[in-house]
């Protein structure tokens, strides 16, 4: 087994030496491979998708649209969720996606660098442009997830439903036992 540390280690190492902001999980599973810490396998990227998901990796971080990315912790000391990616960065500043990569063309704005994934901002910098650039006259506020709440909570209560139906299940198997033993 690769030990987790020295992965976490050499992923923030490559980002300062490349000074990026972050990278994706698939370029950072790429790294891995390259330096040999991570096995070579069918999928190798599924290794680094479950360390990411439980938590190992330092700077990981999943946006709501699913996707995973590992972020250089000395530049994001305060972590990820001032990060926001393009999408959810247009509806907050209610401009097309289109637009909003226009003015990332023009240098009006400045995206974090992620290498090759889409486009990522960071807060403060989408408040800067919607201040100076968009419309002065009203503060940006930016679209909350709600959907992923209510997910969550639809996940829960099917888990509840199952574990009561295993729960009814069991009680029922130690009954007819019981019934058996008399």
């Amino acid at each position: 087994m690769t030990d987790i540390q020295a992965m976490s280690n050499h992923i923030q190492k490559r980002l300062a030496s490349l000074k990026r902001d972050g990278v994706a999980a698939g370029e950072a599973a790429e790294w891995l491979l390259e330096a040999n810490l991570l096995e070579k396998d069918k999928q190798p990227h599924t290794r680094l998708l479950t360390l990411l998901r439980e938590g190992k990796i330092k700077g990981a971080y999943q946006f709501p649209n699913k996707r995973w990315v590992v972020v250089n912790t000395s530049r994001f000391p305060d972590g990820t969720q001032r990060v926001i990616p393009i999408k959810d960065a247009a509806k907050s500043c209610k401009i097309s996606e289109k637009s909003l990569r226009g003015f990332l063309k023009s240098g009006e704005i400045h995206a974090l660098d992620f290498g090759p994934t889409p486009a990522l901002f960071h807060e403060e910098e989408l408040r800067r442009f919607h201040r100076e650039v968009l419309d002065p006259a009203y503060e940006l506020d930016f679209v909350k997830n709600s959907k992923r709440g209510r997910t969550d909570y639809d996940k829960l209560k099917r888990q509840l439903y199952y574990l009561r139906s295993d729960i009814r299940l069991i009680v029922e198997r130690i009954e007819e036992l019981i019934r058996l033993l008399e």
